[in-house]
């Protein structure tokens, strides 16, 4: 019977997240990684042609909340770009990632930001920038302040992980489920006041 009680109270959210940024700066990796909990990090490089998919649902700390995660991983090939943006309508959140050995992947960060936003028009998609390969300290060229500086003007959260070493990758994707939960209680709120 309270298990009964507990689901009826339970409530399940589905959530559209864009993973965008240059080709080759971890994408597929954070995403797999955080798919598989860990265990399953690419060894060789295989260029994402149009977008992977992949679900995961997650428990919204201290509430009934859990947000199934439906997550886009987008591919950074110029010559994909038109093909991928079909399947960026009606997104909920974007992660935006840059590869912190690679300054010209961080610089281009604003124009993947420009494209999320014409594409989506219609809402001011929440999100976070993702800065990989945090585990190469001694080839990094783009400073944590640079990437914290461009998601606090861009009203965005900030993450440093590391897809090779399973550093801090479940982070960003936690706050985008909290984000989104909040968002739809806040939302249901308003209603309820009218």
């Amino acid at each position: 019977m309270d298990e009964a009680k507990k689901n009826v109270n339970s409530l399940l959210l589905r959530c559209k997240v864009l993973v965008v940024g240059d080709a080759t700066v971890g994408k597929s990796a954070i995403v797999q990684m955080f798919h598989s909990k860990g265990t399953v990090y690419p060894k060789q490089y295989v260029m994402t042609t149009g977008c992977d998919f992949v679900m995961k649902e997650l428990k919204v700390p201290e509430s009934n909340t859990t947000v199934e995660l439906h997550i886009y991983d987008c591919s950074g090939q110029q010559v994909f770009k038109e093909l991928t943006t079909d399947y960026w309508k009606n997104a909920n959140m974007v992660l935006l990632v840059y590869d912190v050995t690679n300054p010209e992947s961080f610089q281009n960060l604003g124009s993947w930001l420009d494209l999320v936003r014409k594409k989506c028009p219609e809402k001011a998609l929440p999100g976070a920038v993702v800065a990989n390969k945090v585990d190469l300290e001694e080839r990094a060229r783009v400073h944590s302040a640079e990437g914290s500086e461009f998601a606090r003007a861009n009203n965005l959260n900030f993450f440093q992980v590391s897809a090779y070493r399973n550093t801090g990758v479940e982070a960003p994707f936690s706050s985008l489920a909290e984000v989104f939960a909040t968002s739809y209680e806040d939302k249901r709120e308003s209603v309820a006041d009218l």
